[in-house]
């Protein structure tokens, strides 16, 4: 595939999977990607203030991990997740840089034998429903959307909403020649 059809399907990627964190509503999105794309996304300008963190690759694809700074050291910065992720190991001192959470959940996804649930934290998933999951080992939600809900339903409805227009948004822009990938995030980024 030549490079403009691997920056519009990469595009498109981005869009569904990461509408809300460029959209600047969510810290933080985990997604699989085919790793052919890995040196493109790599070399390509973060959109939106956006990061990337190649995690680990899982057959054909690699896992994602694509974040906002700024949002997810708000979303780390919360009691719960302080206290949870302090009492796993990750180091919670310096609250309002998210760097080296990051290295230890890389580490967790690369070198743990099991999956870090405790990544519901970094996705912005409400504290209730990340412990509940923990807790409940995945099994006696109230509520299966983007994520297993536990405690308000309402709130995830309404939450599962407005991602869902994040993402039909940005589908409907690179859809109408639109572009995420470029040095100068467009007006369809901007937030």
């Amino acid at each position: 595939m030549n490079t403009m059809g691997n920056c519009l399907s990469l595009d498109m990627t981005l869009a569904w999977h990461c509408a809300p964190v460029l959209l600047g509503k969510k810290p933080a999105a985990l997604f699989p990607m085919p790793f052919c794309w890995d040196e493109t996304l790599v070399k390509m300008p973060p959109p939106g203030n956006m990061r990337f963190l190649l995690l680990r690759r899982q057959g054909k694809n690699t896992l994602v991990f694509a974040y906002r700074p700024h949002i997810l050291s708000h979303a780390l910065d919360t009691a719960e997740a302080r206290e949870t992720l302090g009492a796993l190991g990750y180091p919670m001192e310096a609250a309002n840089d998210p760097t080296p959470c990051l290295a230890f959940l890389e580490r967790q996804f690369r070198e743990g034998a099991d999956f870090p649930h405790e990544v519901g934290f970094f996705l912005g998933y409400p504290a209730e429903d990340v412990l509940g999951f923990i807790r409940y080992r995945g099994s006696c939600y109230k509520l299966c959307g983007m994520w297993k809900v536990y405690s308000d339903t309402a709130r995830a409805t309404a939450l599962f909403v407005e991602y869902a227009k994040c993402r039909e948004r940005l589908l409907k822009h690179v859809q109408n020649g639109g572009t995420i990938l470029r040095e100068k995030p467009s007006a369809a980024l901007a937030g």
